[in-house]
């Protein structure tokens, strides 16, 4: 199978297969109950129906009532205080706002940076708008900002935007530090390029601090960097975010938080001019969630405290499977990821995830999250994993599977 034409279709029918590829919030973390009782006061509302509010097209800049509600969440979960509704424009995914970006900012030949590793998904949009996507290297404190950096990348190949994915990074699981956030926000004013920041796992923090004081065991606590969308008012950045990972995928919804002047200019696009606005129906549904303040309950109260049992379970059984001998694996306190590193250079995980769906268990091998050959051979000894797809007892079987078709890929490549 082409690695670069690989299949995103899951086979739902099957029921044997340990899916630890996939990157989606499995049922049980769907709060159906809440998106049921909210589209129902949605239909229940006869004055939103009078006056076509969730019913017709929506503001160019997505609705309103949605702009404000999302200040507040972002207000009350991140502690950013400095962002009015204007700063905000609703979108139908990161996805969508990423080939929107590129069709607004970039032209044909301009150079994109990436992560090393990155988001396999957003290399084909900036492949399909013609982009030179060049990459560097990143560490457990995200992109590397050094002397080669700024001579080679910067002053040298002058990307006219770096697309990063910093906290809870897809795949790696790294957080980028505050330092080099603050490092790179200066140097995008001083070299004039754009930072477009896939934050969508950003509110998914197991281990962060409490805004309002509510603490019970500080020691347990980790104060993670702020989002870059409070860096809105440089006019270089966007933050883009994404209900799919925090509510449900099917919603298509998202927001790109920047400044006044950019949220603008996405409101004149044409696309989005033509089609009035984003996706006003689920913005409705979000809307009464937000309204209520009940999404940062969710997250703090389900979503976190399960997602943190299962990365526990998940590191833990790797460790114990394949002990730090075979392997390298760093547990981020947030997010769907693990990146696995074998120590043995010559592990080739595309042979390796060949052999595992014989055991009923799936991977995203390395290679997967790089853009040219040299970055692929580079990964090529690791993969990802996901915990957001199977419960804990099938993250354990799967480890079993795992180690079952890494012995029989040793004997294998030994023989």
């Amino acid at each position: 199978m082409d690695i670069e034409l690989e299949d995103r279709t899951i086979n739902r029918l099957d029921t044997t297969t340990i899916k630890l590829d996939i990157g989606e919030p499995d049922t049980s973390m769907i709060p159906f109950d809440m998106l049921s009782k909210a589209s129902q006061e949605m239909f229940a509302d006869e004055e939103g129906k009078r006056q076509g509010t969730y019913w017709g097209y929506a503001e160019d800049e997505g609705n309103t009532s949605l702009r404000h509600n999302i200040v507040n969440f972002i207000h009350h979960s991140c502690g950013i205080s400095t962002l009015s509704f204007e700063n905000i424009f609703i979108t139908n995914g990161i996805s969508a706002m990423l080939d929107q970006l590129c069709t607004m900012f970039l032209r044909a030949g301009d150079t994109v940076l990436v992560e090393c590793p990155t988001y396999l998904y957003a290399l084909p949009i900036f492949r399909d708008h013609h982009l030179h996507i060049i990459s560097y290297a990143t560490d457990n404190d995200g992109l590397i900002i050094d002397s080669k950096f700024i001579s080679e990348v910067l002053e040298k190949a002058k990307p006219k935007m770096i697309y990063l994915v910093p906290t809870f990074q897809n795949p790696s699981g790294f957080t980028m530090s505050h330092h080099r956030r603050e490092q790179l926000v200066k140097l995008s004013l001083k070299y004039n390029f754009l930072i477009v920041a896939d934050e969508v796992y950003h509110f998914l923090d197991y281990e962060k601090k409490e805004t309002n004081g509510n603490i019970h065991d500080h020691s347990q606590l980790i104060e993670h960097p702020k989002s870059f969308a409070a860096y809105h008012a440089a006019g270089t950045v966007i933050s883009l975010h994404s209900f799919s990972k925090i509510l449900t995928p099917s919603l298509r919804l998202g927001f790109a938080c920047a400044s006044h002047e950019h949220v603008s200019a996405m409101g004149r696009f044409g696309l989005i001019h033509s089609s009035g606005g984003a996706n006003p129906f689920t913005s409705g549904i979000v809307d009464r969630i937000l309204t209520k303040d009940l999404l940062k309950k969710f997250i703090d109260e389900k979503l976190c405290v399960e997602y943190k049992k299962r990365m526990k379970v998940l590191h833990s059984e790797l460790m114990q499977t394949f002990g730090e001998n075979y392997i390298s694996c760093r547990r981020p306190s947030g997010g769907y990821f693990l990146w696995i590193k074998f120590h043995d250079t010559t592990v080739d995980c595309d042979q390796l995830l060949i052999i595992a769906r014989k055991y009923g268990v799936t991977f995203k091998p390395g290679r997967l999250f790089a853009h040219d050959e040299e970055a692929k051979a580079h990964l090529a000894n690791c993969l990802r994993l996901c915990i957001a797809f199977v419960n804990s007892d099938k993250l354990r079987e799967g480890c079993t599977r795992l180690k079952r078709a890494f012995e029989e890929y040793k004997n294998i490549t030994l023989d």
